[in-house]
């Protein structure tokens, strides 16, 4: 083979080479699997259950907002991510904030995980919560410390939940970049309007049960209560340590409400 065509040869294969290599990057599939989702909460408030909660005995429903607006992030990496719920503020009074509204101090049994529980309630609880995702195995964590000199760790475990009577549409929108297919949800006595993308490597809805599908990531979800809006997807190398702490003991969640009950009636003896 005469040298100049043997040299255009290696020159169109390296060429072809490269656009492939662009092309495998630039796919879902390669996608980088590290990042940050920053999702904006809006929560409707009861303003007659918000009254008794206002310090001073302030029975003006205009001290409490109908709205309150609030910052979810998601940090994930490879496997594993963490939730981490900002805590809005209340009339200059920070309390500890649910996203189904619920900002009472007095939190009773719920369910595990950030998103966790069916109905999604996010507990926040007095000893600090956390909560952890496990992507590989496509379960909710939900971790809880006491307090006191005895401090333990523990943390239950929740499966994803997938909704196999969503209703889909052929409608599309864009959200933080990607495109979102569209459906709706029936999720105890609330329908959500889910919007979602299969163009990330892995599955994760910031409500436990509104996952249409098993590689879906949910980006927006509204019902007449509440509504996760993704404002943000920030694919870039994560640092942060995702995994639950070191000697966290596993238990069952009816242990974990148990557990959450007694430290509950603890704080509130310290404060009488």
């Amino acid at each position: 083979m005469p040298y100049k065509q043997n040299k255009t040869m290696n020159k169109n294969f390296r060429s072809f080479i490269a656009a492939g290599l662009f092309i495998a990057a630039s796919s879902p599939v390669f996608a980088q699997k590290s990042g940050v989702i920053t999702y904006e909460v809006t929560a409707r408030m009861d303003p007659e259950r918000m009254r008794g909660f206002n310090r001073g005995g302030n029975d003006d429903n205009n001290s409490v907002p109908d709205v309150v607006t609030f910052n979810q992030t998601f940090t994930f990496n490879d496997n594993v991510g963490k939730i981490t719920t900002e805590r809005p503020d209340f009339g200059g009074q920070r309390r500890q904030q649910r996203p189904d509204g619920d900002t009472s101090r007095r939190r009773g049994p719920g369910g595990p995980g950030g998103p966790g529980g069916q109905g999604g309630r996010m507990m926040m609880g007095p000893g600090g919560n956390a909560q952890y995702v496990d992507l590989a195995n496509k379960k909710y964590e939900q971790v809880f410390s006491t307090f006191g000199d005895d401090k333990k760790v523990f943390y239950t475990e929740e499966d994803y939940i997938y909704t196999a009577n969503s209703k889909s549409s052929d409608k599309t929108k864009k959200i933080a970049g990607y495109t979102c297919k569209r459906a709706t949800i029936q999720l105890k006595d609330d329908t959500y309007t889910v919007w979602y993308t299969t163009d990330l490597p892995f599955s994760f809805s910031p409500v436990n049960g509104l996952l249409p599908e098993n590689n879906a990531v949910v980006l927006a979800a509204e019902s007449s209560r509440r509504a996760f809006t993704a404002k943000s997807v920030d694919l870039k190398p994560v640092t942060e340590d995702l995994s639950i702490p070191a000697g966290a003991e596993k238990i069952s969640q009816e242990k974990m409400r148990e557990i959450r009950r007694e430290q509950m009636e603890k704080l509130r003896e310290r404060q009488q």
